[in-house]
């Protein structure tokens, strides 16, 4: 009987409900194969963590990680033909956001290189990063948390 349970109603809709995980909002700005391979890795990386679930776009509160990324060799003479498509640019900046908040608020950010062999290790490096920011806002993470949202008040209009 518990097998059929567990069959029928899957872990993500059984921990939908209480699901305590920081939210993850990723957002990708990279049109060259190795940027968008490295995003890939970082969204990834992220769904398949214990302590973060990816989202689609901010929710109540969690990390925002903006990346924006492009071929390091497009366009240079003589090194075009050859190298376009080994190595990315990539610019990360980190956001705390909260509905509480009026958008999201900047925490980091950083430019480094990433070669098409390279993608698994530097993503797994700001999954790394992105543990450190949990860390050092866990207070407020908590904070925002246990602060009850106020209730919507019905307004009332006379129709006349």
């Amino acid at each position: 009987m518990l097998a059929l349970t567990l069959l029928i109603f899957p872990a993500d809709g059984r921990a939908a409900g209480n699901d305590n995980r920081l939210s993850i909002f990723v957002d990708c700005h990279c049109s060259d194969p190795v940027g968008g391979d490295f995003c890939s890795d970082v969204k990834d990386k992220v769904k398949d963590s214990m302590a973060y679930r990816l989202v689609e776009k901010p929710d109540a509160y969690g990390i925002g990680v903006h990346l924006w990324c492009v071929d390091l060799f497009t366009g240079l003479p003589g090194v075009a033909s050859k190298l376009t498509g080994t190595m990315s640019a990539v610019s990360v900046a980190f956001t705390i956001y909260a509905d509480k908040l009026p958008g999201e608020v900047y925490e980091d950010s950083s430019v480094f290189r990433v070669g098409k062999d390279a993608t698994d290790e530097m993503s797994q490096r700001i999954v790394a990063a992105i543990g450190q920011l949990a860390t050092a806002n866990k207070t407020v993470f908590e904070h925002i948390r246990a602060t009850p949202k106020p209730m919507a008040t019905p307004t009332q209009q006379v129709i006349q």
